[in-house]
């Protein structure tokens, strides 16, 4: 009943946010320097912050049984146990003082992507192709986002939300075939492999967010060569 309580607090929070879909300006441009310009903001809302793997993993189960995400991004050494993610910073805040009201200790962390070096020559090569995959993915974290706030506030059911499971298995296994032996790869095929475990029987809010965290995780950690 307690976890049921804590599911709520969180919809409720989610229902209360300013805007539900999402607003957000890319740039994306290879150029001659060597860099790839992708500019991008992303606010999670974090449950608390570990210095360590294992410590994370118990914040992590913490944070899902508040109906949150509960995925784990790594940002400059410390470890973060996510609630949700958002694309604009009024969203993010005014959830994430709803949910302080109701009880979690959380906050905002905003990361911020930039440039990226374009370290080797055959990365300099496929630069195209890699800022197409950011595009490409954070469109997909936007699909997911999109489904987990539509199921929050009841608007999906889950045929609906497995329709977009698939658009998002379609994705990611469209980007898999284009990068088949790169920088991509390895983190394409986890993508997969998290699509699969998170959308195999019914699916939940939570599920969505995870998979969208773990897309976006993906972009703002990655290295490209």
């Amino acid at each position: 009943m307690f976890k049921n309580a804590k599911n709520a607090a969180f919809i409720i929070a989610v229902i209360s946010a300013v805007a539900v879909t999402a607003v957000i300006c890319i740039f994306v441009i290879a150029n001659g320097g060597g860099k790839l310009t992708y500019k991008a903001d992303y606010y999670y809302i974090c449950y608390r912050i570990a210095d360590n793997s294992v410590s994370a993993s118990s914040l992590s189960e913490t944070a899902s049984s508040y109906g949150g995400a509960g995925y784990v991004i790594t940002h400059d050494g410390n470890y973060y146990a996510t609630v949700s993610c958002y694309y604009s910073e009024n969203d993010a805040d005014g959830v994430c003082s709803s949910l302080k009201r109701r009880g979690l200790d959380c906050s905002v962390l905003k990361i911020s992507t930039d440039k990226f070096k374009l370290k080797t020559r055959s990365a300099r090569k496929n630069a195209e192709l890699y800022a197409g995959n950011l595009n490409t993915l954070n469109s997909l974290s936007l699909l997911a986002y999109e489904c987990a706030n539509a199921l929050d506030l009841g608007n999906y059911n889950q045929s609906k939300a497995k329709d977009v499971a698939s658009a998002l298995k379609s994705g990611l296994n469209g980007l898999l075939r284009a990068n088949e032996n790169n920088c991509f790869t390895d983190r394409l095929e986890n993508l997969v492999d998290i699509c699969d475990d998170k959308c195999d029987g019914y699916i939940y809010s939570k599920d969505m967010r995870y998979i969208q965290i773990a897309v976006t995780d993906v972009i703002i950690n990655a290295e490209i060569y």
